[in-house]
């Protein structure tokens, strides 16, 4: 029996579960922020997705699903209404609204809208039509989203901004910027100095940021391609710094402040061109590296317990020898550029 006094709190997992069956990397509570200039600058939470899925297709593109989970019977089209909104401010491609009733009326419009509707007993018929042993898949998804948070908790401790930044700011940056700027939180970050089993929970965190990362590598790289596939790296390059104009504009403004200040600070980052060459690769073998988001979060749900981390066969056997390599040199990317160690990732890379 799951105790939460959310009563929503049953539909994100039985969303989830839906979310797996289809084969999407999926998050939980995406919340989405703005800036508005009215009495003055502020950043304001417009909304949130309850449950967002990425499928990450073999040419890496990247389709976005979110899914809208309200208890209670009434109000269907007005949460409708307000999903339409969020689905167009974050480009989501399809839609869920998961309810506890849903009107006719409701569904009807949510259809014209790419939006599927189910009611919680409509969701759970249709899992069990996909072979899923509901109840039990809901006791193991709650005993997965409580050990994710204990582990994001942790997180908190060791990095308070990377915590922050994972929970806010990342769901609501372009992918270059996110690429920059976890580099530069994880780069200074502290030196570990939590006790050996917490550090089980803070492996399971980082694990988790990878994930993250490897997400806004993946779209940068498919960005990267449709620009210029024949130069790869030179667009990959200039991917980093937003657009062509952006690029050149930022380095522009670098030469002045190096010839004002008489200095000769570089101007790519250190781990840029550690990135590019593993960017390079994943853009060479498509196929394998659409699977990195998957197989990180199949680690984080799949491979922590109370005292130890295993990394099993089961977990390895639905992913191709290339894709572990791509996931390796993610976690390469960060211990070697950051003080964090890579013997936290050692289940990973002994493998």
């Amino acid at each position: 029996m799951i105790k939460n006094k959310n009563k929503d709190y049953p539909l994100k997992l039985a969303t989830k579960i839906l979310y797996d069956q289809l084969g999407l990397v999926s998050y939980y509570e995406v919340m989405l922020r703005n800036k508005s200039y009215i009495s003055q600058f502020k950043v304001h939470d417009v909304s949130d997705i309850d449950v967002i899925g990425f499928n990450i297709l073999p040419d890496l593109t990247v389709i976005k699903n979110g899914a809208e989970c309200k208890s209670g019977e009434g109000n269907a089209l007005e949460e409708m209404f307000k999903f339409l909104g969020v689905m167009g401010h974050y480009n989501l491609a399809q839609g869920f609204l998961i309810k506890t009733k849903i009107h006719q009326n409701a569904r009807e419009i949510s259809a014209n809208h790419n939006i599927m509707c189910y009611t919680e007993s409509e969701l759970r018929q249709l899992l069990i039509g996909f072979g899923v042993d509901v109840d039990k898949q809901l006791e193991i998804e709650n005993a997965k989203y409580l050990s994710l948070q204990e582990a994001i908790s942790i997180g908190k401790n060791f990095n308070d901004k990377l915590h922050s930044y994972i929970t806010l700011d990342y769901w609501n940056k372009d992918n270059w910027k996110n690429i920059h700027n976890l580099l530069h939180i994880l780069k200074n970050s502290q030196e570990l100095t939590l006790f050996e089993d917490s550090n089980i929970k803070l492996t399971q965190f980082l694990f988790y940021v990878m994930g993250l990362l490897s997400l806004s590598i993946i779209q940068n790289v498919q960005k990267s391609i449709k620009i210029n596939f024949s130069d790869i790296e030179r667009s990959l390059e200039i991917s980093l710094y937003g657009t062509a104009e952006d690029y050149n504009e930022k380095k522009k403004i670098h030469d002045a402040v190096n010839i004002a200040t008489n200095s000769q600070e570089k101007f790519e980052p250190d781990w840029q061109p550690f990135l590019i060459n593993i960017s390079t690769r994943f853009a060479q073998k498509t196929r394998e590296a659409s699977k990195i988001v998957s197989l990180f979060q199949d680690i984080v749900e799949n491979s922590f317990y109370k005292d130890k981390i295993v990394i099993n066969d089961k977990i390895l056997k639905n992913y191709s020898d290339v894709t572990i390599k791509f996931a390796k040199d993610v976690c390469s990317l960060i211990t070697n550029f950051s003080t964090i160690k890579e013997s936290l990732f050692a289940e990973l890379m002994n493998k």
